[in-house]
């Protein structure tokens, strides 16, 4: 587990973002990975990208996001079969 945190930690401080003019990050190409749904909901990856599921496993502030969010929208994706990760609950 240590050694898992570690990794986490070292992947967020070698892997420089910065934030856009609404605040969401971005990643270091300069391009977001925002993903809206069809209920309209906006998410920061699509899970069914593969390289967005492998930023999404090492992005915290994404899967806290995630965690807290009381957003009903996210239960009809899930029910569509779209699957966000790290919703904006703009």
């Amino acid at each position: 587990m240590k050694k898992m945190i570690t990794i986490a930690a070292l992947s967020v401080i070698l892997s420089p973002v910065y934030a856009d003019d609404y605040g969401h990050e971005n990643n270091q190409n300069g391009s977001n990975n925002n993903y809206e749904s069809t209920t309209g909901t906006r998410y920061q990856y699509d899970m069914s990208d593969p390289s967005d599921r492998i930023d999404y496993g090492v992005d915290i502030d994404a899967q806290m996001r995630d965690q807290l969010s009381v957003d009903p929208s996210r239960n009809l994706d899930q029910g569509l079969g779209e699957y966000g990760g790290g919703i904006y609950d703009d």
